[in-house]
């Protein structure tokens, strides 16, 4: 039989039905809160290796590309005053100029010294040279522009070199 209680008028059956549920409802509960604690716990183990080595290297890093910035500033530099004074400095960019000049001078040369009746290499001692450098003047000409060229933009491209021609 209900009879009431002092708490109210439920009866200790009802009370005990409630404190029942209340007790399997916390138990549940508290078992998943649980078990995603452990799970998130588990996950955190299983990647401190991966954060560890991660957070290493970048935290290395900063210096490593630091210094192979300095590296490429270096080169570049370097690469900036090697180019100046070989295009700029050097004579390898009056060599167009300089066998035009040439090639007039030795084919007057040849033409007196064919009336003369002599020998073009008697009169000018690096006849031979020249003529051998005269031969192919075009194309070597045309094959350091085009290998200039090509530094330039592969430095352009990737250090910002000055053009110097």
């Amino acid at each position: 039989m209900n009879k009431p209680t002092p708490l109210g008028k439920k009866s200790y059956a009802e009370y005990e039905r409630e404190m029942k549920k209340f007790k399997n409802s916390t138990e549940v509960n508290l078992n998943k809160t649980y078990k995603i604690n452990l799970g998130v716990v588990d996950d955190i183990n299983d990647e401190y290796d991966w954060l560890q080595q991660s957070y290493s290297e970048a935290s290395y890093g900063i210096d490593f590309m630091q210094e192979w910035y300095g590296k490429i500033q270096d080169f570049n530099t370097e690469l900036s005053i090697a180019v100046d004074n070989y295009v700029v400095n050097g004579a390898a960019m009056s060599f167009e100029e300089a066998y035009t000049n040439m090639r007039p001078r030795i084919e007057q040369v040849e033409r007196t010294a064919e009336e003369l009746g002599l020998n073009p290499e008697d009169l000018v001692s690096n006849y031979s040279e020249i003529k051998d450098i005269l031969s192919n003047a075009e194309q070597v000409d045309a094959d350091f522009v085009d290998a200039y060229k090509e530094v330039l933009k592969e430095a352009n491209d990737r250090f910002g070199l000055a053009n110097f021609a």
